[in-house]
């Protein structure tokens, strides 16, 4: 069977409105249409005989969901774990793991604003102490890189424990740029740090072998890139490391460890939090195949990441500004930022001149991309997806011309 062609034409697979413009698929994903019949099928399951299902059917089937999941991210069905979005899989981790009072967690100071988050909370209820990277855009993967050694050698010529943990991105969010996560955590590793990678944008927009990169924790959003249901994100905790961990609910399952290698209770207190509506797990297969219907995986990644460069490129000309990248071009995947041309003495906080583009560009413009400050200036995330092409990201970048100069006129 062919495949569908890319571009505006697909929108009619999803549940957009008419005349929406959806240039920001990285904050909420979407889900094809094709899937709603699975979601509902698995909800009538439930409600048919809620005991059977509930009690003594629902969880091969999961097994099977996360099976499919292990084959697509290259590792084990036993090292995958199910949780509502990344936000609650790094609070899982960041929780239960089981630090020490003076411990340290490397992080960057790119990191999603609930990383952050949970970050602060992890210093302050286990008496650990974070150690920051700043980075500021754009940055060649060297670059990083170096200042991940540099910051290792301070740290190591101190007194006081070492640095327990290191929490990094695979691509983040804003700036929505690819870091170079395969060459951090193995730096991290050699130095005898457990790494923890957030891969929340990563199923579905770039390749992934977890055995290969062999981290000590990751987690991603599947309800993103990979076009299911939200919330739906899968936790990979390598089985060297499942003794540390527990969920966030405790269930009946629970079994304290000593040794971190001790699988035993892993998949079982994972298993699920309790009742709650299970079925956008099960759409796994059906998310797999609607995917192989446009020509898999490697055609959509092509398209996409060359809609981002170009449409990125087009947006930056409407504009009179730049895209965000480095020397090598490694920045870019599917999401592509571009330099907002907004003066640097709007009467507005940050805080509000957000707001008002957000505003403007949703109620106004019927689309939306994610606007941020980085380094000095404003920028907007723009994500490319198979149901876009390069007039969508002509009519957003007019969009935020329009914006741009409603706000310098304030």
């Amino acid at each position: 069977m062919a495949s569908k062609e890319f571009g505006r034409s697909l929108r009619e697979d999803f549940f957009f409105e008419s005349g929406y413009t959806p240039l920001n698929h990285g904050s909420y994903g979407a889900y094809p249409r094709v899937l709603q019949k699975t979601l509902h099928e698995y909800q009538e399951k439930a409600e048919a005989f809620p005991d059977r299902w509930n009690r003594l059917e629902m969880y091969p089937e999961l097994r099977k969901c996360r099976e499919l999941l292990a084959n697509f991210l290259h590792c084990d069905a036993d090292e995958l774990v199910f949780s509502p979005n990344a936000s609650s899989a790094a609070s899982t981790i960041l929780r239960s793991f089981p630090f020490e009072q003076g411990d340290k967690i490397l992080h960057f100071t790119t990191a999603y604003v609930n990383i952050n988050s949970a970050l602060k909370f992890a210093r302050d209820h286990h008496k650990l102490e974070l150690v920051p990277i700043e980075l500021k855009y754009p940055l060649n993967d060297d670059a990083i890189t170096e200042l991940v050694k540099e910051t290792l050698a301070k740290e190591k010529a101190k007194s006081g424990r070492p640095i327990r943990m290191a929490v990094f991105d695979v691509l983040s969010s804003l700036p929505g740029v690819l870091f170079p996560y395969e060459a951090v955590n193995q730096i991290c590793q050699d130095n005898g740090i457990i790494t923890v990678l957030d891969g929340a944008h990563s199923i579905g927009q770039v390749p992934l072998d977890l055995h290969k990169t062999d981290s000590d924790f990751f987690f991603t959003n599947c309800h993103k890139w990979l076009f299911v249901p939200r919330g739906f994100a899968v936790m990979y905790v390598a089985k060297r490391n499942q003794g540390y961990l527990h969920p966030s609910t405790i269930n009946a399952a629970y079994q304290a460890h000593s040794d971190p290698q001790d699988t035993s209770s892993f998949e079982d207190e994972f298993s699920s939090p309790g009742t709650i509506d299970h079925s956008h797990y099960f759409c796994v297969a059906a998310a797999l195949k609607y995917r192989e219907s446009l020509g898999g995986e490697d055609a959509i990644m092509e398209h996409n990441h060359n809609l981002a460069v170009q449409g990125g490129a087009l947006v930056a000309d409407i504009l009179g500004t730049q895209v965000m990248e480095n020397d090598d071009r490694t920045l870019t995947a599917s999401m592509v930022n571009v330099e907002l041309p907004l003066k640097k003495d709007i009467a507005l906080s940050s805080s509000d001149i957000a707001a008002t583009i957000i505003k403007k560009l949703v109620y106004e413009h019927h689309t939306m991309a994610s606007p941020y400050y980085n380094n000095g200036k404003w920028w907007v995330r723009l994500c490319a997806q198979v149901y876009l092409d390069l007039d969508d990201f002509k009519t957003g970048g007019e969009a935020l011309k329009t914006v741009c100069q409603e706000l310098n006129s304030l």
